[in-house]
């Protein structure tokens, strides 16, 4: 990033503190999601955690549009709040990089809550491959990307880690619940 100039710099800095306020939405949910599905696991609700993972995937989708139409739209104004010098240089930079992010809110709504929601069932592992793997989408995009120079590029590493993290953590949700067929019989004493 840093050889694409300071001005781009401060753009990818001020996008992704604003990115960050938008999507703390998923953070939340993906706290939920494991809290909920650790109570339910040790209940044995299998059922209920397949429900809760549909009905949080749906909540994480409305919101993702709303987030996405409200960053496309009026996003890069946001940069008021946190840069004071030469913000109109900046801005079509920083509504590219919002464009970018905006795009991919979903596959990231599914980052948060499936990775959030399989560790409190207990799977650690799994969830955490997920994470290695984002990490390299992010990183060997972002090199790329720079090897070209390109700001939209590097603006795309995120959504690619998130596409590939979420892919992943569909596909193990699938083979965790297919574990699991039915409700969990409690064993009493």
């Amino acid at each position: 990033m840093n050889s694409l100039g300071s001005t781009l710099v401060a753009a990818f800095t001020a996008a992704s503190k604003i990115e960050q306020v938008v999507t703390q939405a998923y953070v939340a949910l993906g706290t939920a999601m494991a809290t909920f599905c650790a109570q339910n696991m040790g209940a044995g609700k299998i059922s209920r955690i397949r429900r809760g993972f549909r009905d949080a995937t749906l909540m994480g989708i409305v919101y993702s549009l709303f987030a996405a139409l409200l960053v496309v739209t009026v996003g890069k104004y946001m940069t008021y709040l946190f840069i004071s010098e030469e913000i109109e240089t900046i801005l079509p930079s920083v509504d590219i990089y919002l464009k970018c992010v905006a795009a991919f809110f979903i596959p990231l709504t599914v980052v948060n809550l499936y990775r959030n929601g399989l560790q409190g069932m207990g799977f650690g592992f799994l969830p955490m491959m997920a994470g290695v793997a984002e990490l390299v989408g992010r990183g060997v995009t972002a090199v790329i990307a720079a090897g070209y120079g390109s700001y939209f590029g590097i603006c795309m590493a995120s959504p690619m880690a998130w596409v590939l993290a979420g892919g992943l953590l569909i596909l193990m949700y699938f083979y965790i619940m297919k574990q699991y067929p039915g409700d969990l019989t409690q064993i009493t004493e």
